[in-house]
C-alpha cells in the first residue's frame, strides 16, 4: 500500500498596500516623535505616518530636492563635475592640467589675500 501525503494547504497571500521602509533610528524616533504630538487630541482618528510623510513630501520644493542631491556628492564628484563643465566652455583638457589651473588659481588667491592683509612697511 502506497502512503500519499496529503496536500499542504496553500498559504494565501495577504495582499496589502503598504511597504516597508527603512530608515535610521534617529529618523524613526523624530517621526515617533512627531506622531506623538500630532495625536494629543481629544477627538479623530489617530494620526499615521504616512500622513505625516504625504504632507511633508508636498511641501519639498526643487531647491530642497537639489540640496538633498548635492548633499550627497562627495568632493571626488565635485571635482569631476566641475571638470566636465570646465571642458565644456573652454575645451578638452587633461584632468592633470586642470588640476594644475585650479592650484596655481588657489595659490594666485591666497598670496593676494595675504599680501593685503599685510601691513604696508613705510
Amino acid at each position: 500500500m502506497e502512503l500519499s501525503k496529503p496536500n499542504p494547504p496553500k498559504k494565501q497571500i495577504k495582499k496589502t498596500n503598504t511597504t516597508p521602509i527603512r530608515v535610521f533610528k534617529a529618523t524613526a524616533k523624530t517621526l515617533k516623535s512627531m506622531i506623538q504630538k500630532l495625536d494629543k487630541k481629544s477627538f479623530g482618528r489617530k494620526v499615521r505616518v504616512d500622513d505625516l510623510i504625504l504632507k511633508s513630501l508636498s511641501l519639498l520644493e526643487d531647491k530642497h530636492l537639489e540640496e538633498i542631491r548635492d548633499a550627497t556628492l562627495s568632493n571626488t564628484d565635485k571635482l569631476e563635475i566641475s571638470y566636465q563643465e570646465y571642458c565644456k566652455t573652454h575645451g578638452q583638457i587633461s584632468k592633470d592640467e586642470y588640476l594644475g589651473r585650479l592650484l596655481s588659481d588657489q595659490k594666485s588667491a591666497i598670496e593676494g589675500t595675504a599680501n593685503e592683509t599685510r601691513p604696508e612697511s613705510l
